[in-house]
């Protein structure tokens, strides 16, 4: 799944943001708002100092770079209280701790990762979600992975997969 236009959340967290406009560092990323119900990402969360966080948008993003991720102006970053909508949004940072399981009640295992498609400019989706690695996916550096469309329901702290699907990931 890893290519050109697909970005795993490990080398997206902590990236610098840096305005367009004056090339200014404005925070590091530290989480996002994520839309189950889309697969989608409507927001970063980004560090702005020793306690401060603001909000950048998806829409804001100019690029995702190797090194920093681009933002179109100096007014990008907002705070979660102006859009409506992210309250109502889990934090994708908790997807690192729910169990995966099958549609016959068997846990596969637990999410390490999470794969976004970048393909889209002004646009942040989910592609794929990756397992937490055992000793063998350690040595092998084989991670099993499935498409977040493939997710059946998102609970509190659990996900639902066919079970077809859970099978291909325990083999």
């Amino acid at each position: 799944m890893d290519n050109i236009s697909t970005r795993k959340w490990s080398e997206i967290r902590n990236l610098a943001v840096v305005t367009l406009t004056d090339g200014k560092k404005v925070g590091t990323v530290e989480d996002f708002y994520f839309d189950p119900q889309t697969n989608s990402v409507r927001a970063l969360l980004i560090k702005t100092g020793v306690f401060g966080h603001q909000v950048l948008l998806v829409s804001s993003i100019h690029a995702f770079g190797q090194d920093a991720i681009t933002a179109s102006g100096d007014n990008a970053l907002i705070k979660e209280k102006n859009d409506a909508q992210l309250s109502t949004m889990p934090l994708g940072q908790a997807l690192l701790t729910y169990k995966v399981m099958s549609e016959g009640g068997s846990v596969v295992g637990t999410i390490g990762n999470v794969l976004f498609d970048l393909s889209t400019p002004g646009v942040l989706r989910v592609a794929a979600f990756e397992m937490a690695a055992g000793l063998r996916e350690r040595i092998s550096g084989h991670y099993p992975t499935f498409e977040a469309q493939r997710v059946i329901q998102y609970g509190q702290d659990v996900m639902v997969i066919p079970d077809a699907i859970a099978l291909e990931l325990t083999k």
